[in-house]
């Protein structure tokens, strides 16, 4: 199914408006418009994938490629596409599958089933800014549903697990920051 370039910059220029809005060095939850037709995209495409295991699966390299591409032109600095695999754990998954530092800032965007991602600096005894003044040390736990996507800045800790059924999310690596 062919996504036009419009839907892809529909769906990037929400991402940039959060990022400007929230700032880059922190945690940004973006609900963008025009996520739908590019995750049911992605996920019409990734159909025939089994997401049997965690780890990086490339289902659909065109879109994602073309959606990096146009995020990279947008920015003015390289970005790269990647997905990542969760498997599921029966009874809601608690225990995280996947646990790494960013090395570059990172948008994770859910294309099929849902996370319990926990994200928050690397140093715990750094401050999460939030809205109006407002500070937390340690990390965010959020619940990411399909469409969903979370911003992540170099540096930070990112502890995936997901719920009783597979999930797969489509990272965007922006390589040019830091």
């Amino acid at each position: 199914m062919a996504l036009p370039d419009g839907q892809l910059d529909l769906f990037l220029s929400d991402v940039e408006l959060s990022l400007s809005a929230y700032g880059r060095d922190q945690v940004v939850v973006v609900w963008p418009r025009g996520a739908d037709p590019l995750v049911s995209s992605l996920a019409h495409a990734a159909a025939g994938t089994p997401v049997a295991g965690s780890g990086r699966r490339p289902p659909e390299p065109a879109l994602a490629t073309r959606l990096a591409e146009r995020f990279a032109v947008r920015l003015g600095a390289p970005v790269t596409a990647a997905w990542r695999a969760l498997a599921g754990q029966p009874g809601g998954g608690r225990t995280p599958e996947v646990v790494y530092r960013t090395e570059w800032d990172t948008l994770l965007l859910t294309v099929r089933g849902a996370l319990q991602l926990g994200v928050g600096p690397f140093d715990v005894g750094v401050h999460i800014r939030l809205p109006a003044g407002r500070e937390r040390t340690g990390p965010l736990s959020l619940r990411l549903r399909t469409g969903e996507a979370v911003y992540a800045p170099r540096g930070f800790m990112c502890e995936m697990s997901a719920a009783a059924a597979p999930t797969l999310l489509l990272e965007l690596t922006l390589t040019g920051t830091g």
